[in-house]
């Protein structure tokens, strides 16, 4: 089984099934195999536990948003007292961990997801990771812990985001060569927020420590944290009551773009300006949060070209990996040569022959902000047409200081997150990052860009398509290939395959393999921007979808237009950050209000409401006239109201159920998961000739 449940009133020589629950997690373990989720009910694990609890490779274990499956003991692991013990790609999420004894929670290898917990009450550490671990912690609850909240030693690594850390003597402390990337967490009422000592060298971006009982940063002995670059600002925020930062370390810390006060530090720190170009201040909109008007029209991509030829107008060309990019953007006259039949694909482009490129590929793309007149850019220099158009575009700006540099080289990180903010792309889930081994090298404002990029195939990596190389300057090769990317991106060229282009599929969602029923018809959906996961990594298929969530699929994937007037429903204010697309859809008769005017935004959908609103907005019934003999396929088609049997009849010829786990059962008004309302909605593409078909034996046909 897929699934192995647990319950403090099961038994373990029951079969681990919903209805039969396992007693303790210990059983659980024992029968768990790499992809199977324990699934623990509420309550406490203590009595009948094997501590440590010890999590194989792949395995998780889950409890539920209100955090009350409570995990309590302790046993020894090398030397140590801990509860929990993660091995590689093994998962905790949503349960509480306490142990009164020692640690919570302890990983030595791999990449272990320690996502939504909370660890508090724990004697030494919430969670320790030491060896060559690499884990990802994310939205956890880290409070009333002895020692430290975090603890990493040796070599360690991984990637610590959005974590709350309270009342605890050292909230965060990095020890060894312990080397993470710290983002976006919180710390309140700490001895100390984050200590870092011995050779340590962190990454700490985005955080804020407040009231602080002693020190919000302090560094000890050789350690040399990154609290920001003049290229990739820090964004801290460190409040202590006696120090905001104490630097004993023997080297002076170097810091851009934190909020601190000069008054309250102790030891050397080096200031330095930015020097960002500010287009990477602007914010991008959120996936799935956008309007209407925001949203790319979703028509029929051109058909892509799976053979690129290598031959080349240019003569230094034939043979090279970027050649079927080059002459695509030739073939449009958007790159030309040099007179001695040349391209120079390995040459840096700079900041003015990026603009050029840009302002010639991207024509209609309107204009969002003021025209600035820059100190270095004369009227008469070759490319001040150019760079004005990108600028207002909002694909490049300016720096700080109010010049452009229009010679200086352009990296690579740099061109991939004008390309999304001019096309307004969105923020991606920085998850996706996983796929380079360089994901380090990002810097803190280009995650969500860079993500973004990636999920949408713009990005082209060569050699290796999983190395970014961020910070480097970029050629004229790189440039074509990513603004040809870019184009198909907007469906505006054919796709070219390439093995230089990362692939960004559901491997890359933490719970979504590619053996999930549903994979093949998510990932589609995702790469085209109208689905994304969540911030943890995770996609959740199982989880009920809500009826804004569903409102903003039907927008993104169909672009409906309006057949009838605006409404204003009273739960759903202009500052919902959907009510833009719930009026679309609505106007669009996909889907529709209650009798008191309300619109249950957060509510979450049924089946049958997910495919009454796709016949309706999509018309399904003109396109197959229903026949009722067609409901006998569903041994609970009494279930089917009458005023729905109709559009059923019709969304069943049309093969559009999708009925997991029994086909034969469509449990019409129960809540409809993520998975299955995508693969709906991808099977509604393919009856548009939008998508190729994909087989499933969840599919209804008949």
């Amino acid at each position: 089984m897929s699934v192995l449940y647990v319950s403090p009133v099961g038994q373990d020589d029951n079969e681990g099934t919903a209805k039969f629950p396992f007693e303790t997690i210990t059983r659980a373990l024992q029968q768990a195999r790499p992809g199977n989720v324990i699934q623990l009910a509420p309550g406490l694990y203590q009595a009948g536990e094997q501590f440590p609890l010890q999590v194989p490779a792949g395995v998780t274990i889950a409890g539920d948003a209100t955090r009350s499956a409570t995990i309590q003991g302790s046993g020894e692991v090398q030397g140590r007292q801990a509860a929990v013990v993660l091995s590689d790609r093994a998962q905790v999420r949503e349960v509480t961990i306490t142990n009164p004894g020692g640690i919570g929670i302890v990983t030595t290898e791999g990449a272990a997801l320690v996502v939504r917990n909370r660890l508090i009450g724990c004697q030494e550490h919430g969670t320790l990771v030491m060896g060559s671990a690499q884990p990802f912690l994310s939205e956890n609850e880290f409070a009333d812990n002895g020692l430290t909240g975090l603890a990493i030693v040796d070599s360690a690594k991984g990637e610590i985001r959005q974590n709350q850390f309270k009342r605890t003597g050292d909230a965060i402390a990095l020890r060894s060569n312990a080397a993470p990337l710290v983002i976006n967490n919180q710390f309140t009422d700490n001895r100390c927020a984050i200590l870092v000592t011995d050779t340590a060298r962190p990454v700490l971006r985005q955080n804020q420590a407040k009231n602080s009982q002693e020190t919000g940063l302090w560094t000890q002995n050789r350690a040399q944290p990154d609290i920001g670059q003049p290229q990739d600002l820090g964004g801290n925020w460190f409040e202590g009551k006696i120090y905001d930062i104490r630097n004993d370390a023997i080297t002076p810390i170097v810091t851009a773009g934190n909020q601190l006060n000069p008054n309250r530090i102790k030891g050397s720190i080096a200031y330095l300006p930015s020097e960002i170009p500010d287009e990477a201040a602007v914010p991008a909109v959120l996936l799935g949060n956008v309007a209407p008007a925001e949203l790319p029209t979703p028509t029929l991509p051109p058909t892509p070209e799976d053979s690129p030829s290598l031959d080349s107008r240019f003569n230094d060309l034939v043979g090279h990996w970027s050649a079927p990019f080059v002459e695509a953007l030739a073939e449009k006259e958007l790159v030309k040569g040099f007179l001695n039949g040349t391209f120079n694909p390995d040459s840096q482009v700079t900041r003015a022959q990026f603009a050029a490129l840009i302002a010639a590929a991207f024509p209609d793309v309107e204009s969002i902000r003021a025209s600035q007149r820059f100190p270095d850019v004369p009227t008469d220099f070759w490319a001040s047409a150019a760079i004005r158009q990108a600028q207002t575009q909002g694909f490049i700006s300016g720096f700080p200081d109010g010049s452009f540099r229009p010679n200086a080289p352009l990296t690579r990180v740099q061109a991939i997150v004008a390309l999304v903010s001019g096309l307004k792309l969105g923020d991606g889930r920085s998850e996706s990052l996983l796929t380079y081994t360089d994901r380090a090298q990002v810097p803190s404002y280009a995650v969500e860009p860079v993500a973004a990029a990636t999920e949408r195939q713009i990005v082209v990596n060569h050699p290796d398509p999983h190395t970014l190389r961020p910070l480097e300057p970029i050629t004229r090769a790189e440039t074509t290939a990513l603004v040809h990317q870019a184009l198909v991106a907007i469906n505006k060229t054919p796709r070219i395959v390439s093995p230089f282009i990362p692939d960004i599929d559901t491997a890359s969602f933490t719970d979504l393999s590619e053996r999930h029923w549903a994979a093949n018809h998510i990932e589609p959906l995702v790469q085209q921007g109208w689905l994304s996961g969540f911030r943890d990594g995770s996609f959740r298929p199982d989880d009920p979808m809500t009826r804004a969530q569903f409102a903003v699929l039907l927008v993104g994937a169909f672009n409906p237009q309006p057949k009838r007037p605006a409404v204003s429903f009273r739960d759903v204010p202009n500052s919902f950050w959907g009510a833009a697309v719930i009026q679309q859809a609505y106007q669009a008769e996909f889907i529709s209000g209650f009798p008191d005017l309300t619109f249950d935004p957060n509510f979450p959908l049924t089946k049958l409401q997910a495919l009454l609103a796709l016949v309706s907005g999509l018309n399904l019934q003109a396109v197959s006239p229903p026949n009722l003999e067609s409901l006998k396929t569903y041994s609970d088609r009494a279930t089917i109201p009458g005023y729905a049997q109709n559009a059923i009849a019709s969304a069943t010829q049309l093969a559009l159920v999708f009925n997991h786990p029994i086909t034969a059962e469509l449990r019409p008004n129960r809540t409809v998961t993520r998975a299955e309302v995508s693969a709906m909605v991808y099977q509604a593409l393919v009856i548009d000739k939008r998508m190729p078909r994909v087989p499933s034996r969840y599919q209804v046909t008949l």
